[in-house]
């Protein structure tokens, strides 16, 4: 073969093997990030089974979150977003279940929280120390601890995080045929 029949040959081999060749390089240095929609962390091996804690509320989505031993703005702000996170799931509200987990005992506080829809739970030592890891967490209809979401300071961070757990939840009830 004459070096004018391959000078074709040798560049249609490289047209098609430059892409595989980058392609390959990129996902071996870890250049490339993997498509992710969901906004809070996923949490595995969680489960009320695993944690010794009775599940609340069973057959059911849940929103999770420990009252600290003094609610103060942070608190509330939470709790205000788990509220408006139940009620912008229209039709899918009844899906879904907040649940407040508390380790002290708080009549006071105990009957607020349950005129604003809350469901009340004491929680073992194990939910108490998962829960201070994650401030807000999503359950599943079978009991397992699915994703959860940081502590975060300030209102707007508090509101932002409030959007994060709508979109989160949307997507989990629609794909969704449990609970």
């Amino acid at each position: 073969m004459n070096s004018r029949n391959r000078k074709p040959l040798m560049l249609l081999l490289v047209v098609f093997l430059a892409p595989f060749l980058t392609a390959l390089l990129v996902l071996q240095l870890g250049w490339y990030q993997g498509g992710a929609t969901n906004k809070g962390q996923l949490l595995s091996g969680l489960h009320y089974r695993s944690l010794a804690q009775p599940n609340p509320v069973e057959q059911q989505w849940q929103m999770l979150y420990l009252l600290p031993s003094q609610c103060d703005a942070g608190c509330e702000d939470r709790l205000t977003a788990m509220q408006k996170v139940l009620q912008a799931l229209g039709r899918e509200r009844d899906r879904v279940n907040a649940v407040v987990f508390y380790h002290q005992q708080r009549p006071e506080l105990a009957q607020v929280l349950m005129e604003k829809g809350f469901l009340l739970a004491r929680a073992n030592d194990a939910v108490k120390s998962a829960l201070t890891e994650q401030t807000l967490v999503i359950v599943d209809p079978l009991g397992q601890w699915v994703m959860g979401y940081g502590a975060v300071q300030g209102q707007g961070a508090q509101i932002l995080q409030g959007k994060h757990l709508l979109a989160d939840m949307r997507k989990l009830l629609k794909l969704s045929r449990v609970g």
